[in-house]
């Protein structure tokens, strides 16, 4: 991982330079894995309000950021830059693949636990969960007509055993069909949502100005 690069002023350094995303002289300059500049904080806020699991993509060329190289001295000792700092760490402990400790992953287990918890009110969170009810209703339904272990006999009298089996299996498989509805139904009012999120990520992608590529 690239070491701190002792420059007195990155200001000065970087003078010439923009940020892309606040378009201001870069404070806290940081390089991607992908050689573009940008500002710490900028790209530290991107990923606060994105998803903590996965790595942000560069802003101008979509590539997965794995690791941020800060250009500004270490002797700063104020207390943003320590702050500023601290988060690129974290980020690259996350995302470079280094190995990590197991005081590292309990570390992370509640943040982890907590992005699963609020995951589960989103949209894609509840279909998700839609759909493991789903498939574990189909998996009982073939567990229960396809089992090889003996039902306990009933004590009632039915004059034609067959003809219970035959309701029981129709029975199950009338939750399935409509549970099959269900997931066509949510499928088809997922559709255009996906589609405006795309045409808006794609028209958004198309604002970047070519020249900070």
């Amino acid at each position: 991982m690239r070491s701190a690069v002792p420059l007195p002023d990155s200001a000065a350094v970087h003078q010439d330079s923009q940020c892309p995303v606040c378009l201001q002289i870069p404070s806290f300059p940081v390089n991607t894995n992908c050689g573009h500049l940008f500002c710490a904080p900028c790209l530290i806020t991107y990923w606060r309000h994105g998803s903590w699991l996965n790595a942000i993509s560069c802003p101008l060329c979509r590539q997965k950021v794995s690791v941020l190289c800060h250009l500004f001295s270490d002797s700063r000792l104020d207390h943003k830059s320590t702050e500023v700092l601290g988060e690129i760490t974290s980020y690259n402990r996350r995302y470079s693949g280094a190995p990590k400790t197991i005081s590292e992953y309990l570390g992370d287990a509640p943040l982890m636990l907590l992005l699963a918890a609020r995951s589960l009110r989103t949209m894609g969170g509840l279909l998700g969960l839609f759909f493991f009810r789903v498939a574990l209703c189909c998996v009982g339904t073939l567990v229960s007509n396809f089992s090889p272990l003996k039902r306990v006999p009933s004590t009632g009298s039915v004059p034609d055993p067959s003809l219970r089996g035959l309701l029981g299996v129709l029975d199950d498989l009338v939750v399935v069909f409509l549970l099959l509805i269900c997931v066509i139904n949510v499928n088809q009012q997922m559709a255009p949502q996906d589609e405006q999120a795309v045409t808006a990520r794609t028209a958004a992608e198309l604002t970047i100005e070519p020249g900070f590529i």
